[in-house]
This record gives C-alpha cells, sequence and structure tokens, in this order.
C-alpha cells in the first residue's frame, strides 16, 4: 500500500509540476504574443498613417493641377467669347498666348530660345502695335540695354496664340561706356547716358591743365574701363 500511494502521490506531483511548468511557459508565450501583436498592430497603423499622408498630398496636387486646368480652359473660353462678342478685335494676341522671346548674341552666333508669361501690355495687341512698340524700345534704349550693345529688337512670329520677339545683342558695337566731364568743380565720370555717374574722382579741375581742362568741358568719350583709368591716371599724375 504504501509503494501504491508514493507512486500515486509522486505521479500527482509530477503532474503538477507539469501543469504549473506548462501554464508558465504558455502565460509567457501569451504575453510575448501580445507584444508582437501590438507592435505589428503599431506598425500597421503608422504604415496606414504615412500611406494616408501620401495619398492625401497625391490627391491635394491632383486637385491643384485640375485647377490649374480649368483655369486655363477658362482663359481660352473667355478669350474666344470676348473675340466673338468684339470686345477683344480678331489678329490680337490672346490671354493664353505662348510667348517667347530669343536672344541672338553676333559676336557667337549663339541664338538662345526662353518662352516667359506674357506680360500683361501683350494682350490684346495687334502686330502693328507691337511693331511700334519695339520700334519705340530701341529709340529709347535703358543704360543697361545700350551697355550690352542691343542692335535690334524685331518680331520674329505673331499670333493670336504665339508671339516670338527676338533681341541680337552685338557688344563690340558699343561705342563708348564712360564720360568725363567736369561737375561740381570735380572730374566726374558718367556711364554712356552722361547722367548716370559711375564714380567721384575727387580731382579738382582747377589742379590740372588747361588742355585737360579744355577737353572735360567738351567731355571725353571712353570705350572701356581700361582706357578710363588711364585717363585718369594722367590727371593724378
Amino acid at each position: 500500500m504504501k509503494k501504491i500511494a508514493l507512486y500515486f502521490g509522486g505521479t500527482t506531483v509530477l503532474c503538477l509540476l507539469f501543469c504549473v511548468c506548462y501554464y508558465t511557459s504558455y502565460k509567457s508565450a501569451l504575453k510575448d504574443f501580445n507584444r508582437k501583436a501590438k507592435e505589428q498592430e503599431s506598425s500597421f497603423y503608422s504604415q496606414l498613417e504615412r500611406v494616408s499622408e501620401e495619398n492625401s498630398a497625391l490627391l491635394h496636387r491632383l486637385a491643384e493641377q485640375e485647377k490649374e486646368l480649368e483655369v486655363a480652359m477658362e482663359e481660352a473660353e473667355n478669350g474666344k467669347e470676348a473675340i466673338a462678342a468684339g470686345l477683344v478685335p480678331r489678329n490680337t494676341v490672346l490671354p493664353t498666348v505662348s510667348y517667347i522671346e530669343e536672344t541672338y548674341n553676333l559676336v557667337t552666333k549663339q541664338l538662345d530660345s526662353v518662352s516667359k508669361t506674357a506680360p500683361g501690355f501683350l494682350i490684346g495687341m495687334t502686330k502693328e502695335e507691337l511693331t511700334e512698340y519695339v520700334t519705340a524700345y530701341m529709340e529709347n534704349l535703358s543704360l543697361a540695354e545700350y551697355e550690352a550693345g542691343l542692335q535690334a529688337y524685331e518680331v520674329v512670329s505673331f499670333s493670336e496664340n504665339k508671339v516670338v520677339l527676338r533681341k541680337t545683342y552685338d557688344a563690340s558695337e558699343v561705342p563708348y561706356k564712360y564720360y568725363v566731364n567736369i561737375s561740381d568743380g570735380m572730374v566726374t565720370v558718367f556711364y554712356s547716358d552722361m547722367e548716370s555717374v559711375y564714380e567721384y574722382t575727387h580731382i579738382p579741375a582747377v589742379d590740372l591743365s588747361e588742355e585737360d581742362r579744355l577737353s572735360l568741358i567738351e567731355g571725353i568719350y571712353v570705350k572701356d574701363r581700361e582706357e578710363l583709368y588711364s585717363i585718369l591716371e594722367g590727371f593724378s599724375s
């Protein structure tokens, strides 16, 4: 009987130990499983949030592109309606015009072309009005254009939907860049427009020879900077 009791007691203890170990392993596995599940869930939601943000940005870009297309179509339609209603005469530049500026360098023989947004004054112009505009531009050159050697400005192509203008430059044809004269009793260097001051030299005209003073009173035209500083050095010596 003792052996039987010991046998059953030992078996019971072993069963209990096995159950405890199994339960402990089960709880540990369950805990690990829950942890991994939470990590995967967190990763999933992070990816879902990122995809949602990307989709939102894509939808925003698509909406902007659609709006731009609608605006372009509306402008085109307005241009057609304006022509039909007689508000904008035919053979004039439309708001949807393709505007191209060309630059040709006579020295290097290089032609550059750039597409730009059409300036406001161009809209509604006829070819004759645009020709008058470029002619007036050449007759009243800015200092920058003069010094760059602008030789010609012309209408290369004209239609309601496309305008091409070309500027031709030749810096070697610029006769002079500076003009030396007397201002307030001092030798003063002007740009080629003879109005904008390039440099106040602080050289008193009274200290110069009579010949130099007479030259300055008439005005000295100077082709480039090297010649300019050679002249000024002569006045200072």
